[in-house]
């Protein structure tokens, strides 16, 4: 069997971009870094399966405008820049993030990627030969090139020395590091990092954990967004048998929860004025609330089912919720669901 290459350019497009969900809470402190440095560095530091790699995926894929040009599905870069990006694995060498580094722009730019002989030297060759990628991305009509380096604690010692101290990126380029934090490096590694690395005008950065409130509300915005369409039709479902049996409940009512969601709240309304029209004897009612709370409830629960099986991790997360939202994981499996690698392995089994 063939080894994988210890680095490899991000391919520029997604098998499928229906469930992208471009990360705010990374996206807007990155962007405004983007747009206010001709040059510079930005390090990003999440735990395994945050969506590092995702974000970064997002930033290169391309697809289709309702105009037909090419556009990005990630909104992080803005006009006038371009992408390219590479991951690294385990003890990815110099020679090896050059190579990728090459393909990356060949496939961004279809054109040849500038000779990249003695590049892998030292830094100072690595950041002669950045420049002059920045000066035929810019015969391109290129402003600025983004060069995306993911997994930076698979780099082995003498790839992550040839990266550029942040005063000597060549003007045009920034480079977006992404990496675990420092627990997942070999220490004496992590630390000449982020020696090099530590501070300067044209340096940006986020540490981002998986109990931070701004990660957190991130997977739940998804969850909201993208099961409320479940959420709707069991609640549906729920007042159809209310009607149908001519159960006693308690009319009109409030909860919070819906209050919280104003789009699914509406959509109930509407829902229950045309469910009356099929049911005359209830015309001229509010939507029951206090029935619907044990279906709410569940869904309380759900999310708190899902971010503990999960362990929070954006990369089993998200796709609990997509296999969710179509169908093939019932509400009623998550709390039985296995964690970690067990895990991925039901996920997985979904196709």
């Amino acid at each position: 069997m063939t080894a994988q290459p210890s680095a490899q350019p991000f391919a520029l497009s997604l098998e499928s971009d229906a469930d992208y969900v471009s990360p705010a809470h990374v996206r807007t402190p990155f962007r405004s870094f983007l747009v206010s440095h001709d040059s510079g560095l930005y390090w990003l530091r999440m735990p395994a399966g945050a969506g590092k790699t995702r974000f970064v995926r997002g930033i290169i894929a391309r697809r289709t405008a309702k105009d037909g040009s090419l556009e990005g599905i990630d909104s992080a870069i803005s006009s006038g820049a371009r992408a390219i990006a590479v991951g690294l694995v385990a003890e990815a060498s110099p020679a090896a993030l050059v190579e990728a580094l090459k393909a990356a722009f060949e496939a961004e730019f279809a054109v040849s990627a500038p000779d990249a002989a003695g590049a892998s030297a030292d830094a100072d060759a690595f950041a002669g030969w950045l420049a002059t990628v920045a000066g035929a991305a810019a015969g391109q009509g290129t402003k600025r090139l983004l060069v995306c380096i993911d997994g930076l604690e698979g780099a082995d010692a003498e790839a992550l020395a040839l990266l550029p101290a942040p005063g000597a990126i060549p003007p045009g380029i920034v480079l977006l590091l992404t990496s675990r934090p420092a627990g997942d490096w070999p220490a004496e590694r992590f630390v000449m990092v982020a020696a090099k690395f530590a501070s300067g005008p044209a340096v940006g950065g986020q540490e981002i954990g998986l109990s931070d409130p701004d990660y957190v509300d991130a997977l739940r915005k998804l969850f909201v967004e993208r099961l409320r369409p479940l959420l709707r039709s069991r609640s549906n479902a729920l007042l159809l048998s209310l009607m149908e049996t001519r159960a006693t409940y308690e009319r009109g009512g409030r909860d919070a929860r819906l209050t919280a969601d104003p789009v699914l709240r509406d959509a109930l309304k509407d829902d229950w004025k045309k469910l009356t029209n099929k049911f005359p004897r209830y015309s001229g009612q509010q939507l029951p609330v206090a029935p619907l709370g044990p279906v709410l409830d569940t869904f309380d629960r759900l999310w708190t089912d899902m971010l503990a099986k999960s362990e929070g991790c954006a990369g089993r997360f998200f796709p609990m919720v997509h296999h969710l939202a179509g169908g093939g994981l019932a509400v009623e499996e998550v709390a039985d669901l296995p964690v970690g690698e067990a895990l991925d392995a039901r996920i997985a089994a979904l196709g």
